[in-house]
């Protein structure tokens, strides 16, 4: 059973991450107003990265594929984000949809959309995607405890003297933008982490 999530509209003050300036942080949810849950695969073409040409005609391609590292290194390189630290900006055709759609949400809730808000669900989802990659696309609820807990930008963004049932609330809505960027850039691990996230979140 998926996440029942509820929509939300979260302002988080944030420290600077990834070389960007202290901002507010919107997060909205996987899902409706209504309670609709979101699909759990990309939007159709032309908002579906393609694939890279070596993919299926190399010969190398198979084995490239059963090796996490070079899936995560040609990953990186499809996605084209900056990995010096310099601020993100949506790319590739399915990045520039979720960004849009989050925007729109985001200013629908009549809150104003930033530059660091951009970056900062752009450098998430990456990360989501890279950590399914690296556990070669095997996302339960101790990946996701793993990943929040190690994750330098879910650091960044939560208080770290919380605990318990209130370091889960700051969480959980972080880790719901996680998860919905996911169907735009990785969307093969989207019902993993979904399900990952109702066991750690609750629904």
């Amino acid at each position: 059973m998926k996440a029942p999530l509820r929509p939300l509209v979260l302002t988080l003050i944030v420290a600077a991450a990834l070389g960007t300036t202290t901002g507010c942080f919107r997060l909205p949810s996987p899902l409706g107003p209504d309670g609709m849950q979101a699909p759990v695969t990309a939007p159709e073409d032309p908002f579906v990265a393609t694939p890279s040409p070596t993919d299926d005609s190399s010969p190398d391609a198979g084995a490239a594929a059963e090796d996490p590292i070079a899936e995560r290194d040609r990953f990186l390189q499809e996605q084209q984000l900056p990995l010096d630290g310099t601020p993100l900006v949506a790319v590739t055709p399915a990045q520039k949809q979720f960004i849009e759609d989050q925007k729109s949400y985001v200013e629908e809730q009549g809150f104003e959309w930033t530059a660091d808000d951009e970056s900062l669900s752009l450098a998430l989802v990456s990360d989501a995607c890279e950590t399914a990659i690296l556990n070669s696309h095997v996302v339960n609820a101790d990946t996701l405890r793993t990943h929040v807990a190690t994750s330098p930008l879910f650091a960044q963004l939560v208080d770290q003297s919380l605990e318990g049932d209130e370091r889960t609330a700051a969480e959980a809505p972080i880790a719901n933008l996680m998860v919905y960027g996911t169907t735009y850039m990785c969307p093969r691990d989207t019902a993993g982490w979904l399900d990952a996230y109702t066991e750690v979140y609750g629904g």
